[in-house]
């Protein structure tokens, strides 16, 4: 199954439910990008009021990589880069349990959920960096070569601190699991796309099934096709 798709419109997420046939506990996946349209992440936070538990990607405040990356774009005067902003998707205001796995790696969040100093220099010191691998690669189209299409078959390259979070989130999906499988409530999971597959896998293994339909969210729009794009000898410097 499909989990996220890049076409000539952009990046878009899927929304997908899944449930045992004979009912009981629904898991409301949803794959997300550090980085998007405002709306997106609104549209993400309006589908979570309807949970009754999230269990959520590191902590409750916007992303630094989102930053990073969103920036690095604006600067490389990449074709997708308007109206991005990081990840930022308010928990908190839910009203409902969150849990975050992997916590431990996260900086303190600030009372009202600013960056920390931390984080922001991170940001402040990626972006350049960023930006002129962007810039290197000749066009505007960075987004569109990055491999962003996932599905529930699609191996990822992990690393250890990778291989660590996805077994901290599959042992409280398990712990979820076991405790609720017989209520009749939701539980969003809101990861990185990257980790989804690993995610649907397990989940198919222990018996759910794919509730149709699927919803899709567009992350980053394109406001012009690919192939009405302004050629260039140079690159971004020119456009």
């Amino acid at each position: 199954m499909r989990l996220t798709e890049m076409s000539v419109m952009g990046f878009r997420t899927s929304v997908t439910t899944f449930r045992r046939p004979a009912g009981g506990l629904r898991w409301v996946i949803i794959p997300t990008i550090h980085m998007g349209h405002a709306d997106y992440y609104w549209a993400i936070w309006q589908r979570l009021r309807s949970c009754q538990a999230v269990v959520a990607e590191i902590w409750d405040g916007p992303s630094s990589t989102g930053m990073a990356y969103a920036n690095a774009m604006r600067l490389a005067r990449q074709r997708a880069s308007r109206d991005l902003v990081a990840q930022d998707i308010d928990y908190a205001a839910l009203g409902v349990p969150i849990i975050f796995p992997d916590d431990y790696l996260a900086p303190d969040a600030s009372p009202d959920r600013r960056m920390s100093r931390a984080e922001r220099l991170n940001a402040t010191v990626a972006t350049p960096i960023l930006a002129l691998h962007m810039a290197l690669t000749g066009d505007r189209d960075w987004l569109a070569r990055t491999k962003l299409d996932i599905d529930d078959q699609t191996e990822v390259v992990r690393d250890a601190g990778d291989v660590k979070r996805e077994d901290l989130l599959l042992g409280v999906l398990r712990e979820i699991d076991t405790e609720f499988a017989a209520e009749d409530m939701e539980v969003a999971v809101v990861f990185g796309a990257l980790h989804m597959p690993t995610v649907v896998r397990h989940l198919a293994g222990i018996g759910y099934r794919v509730v149709p339909p699927e919803q899709w969210l567009t992350a980053v729009g394109y406001d012009e096709p690919p192939y009405l794009r302004k050629p260039t000898l140079d690159g971004w410097m020119d456009w």
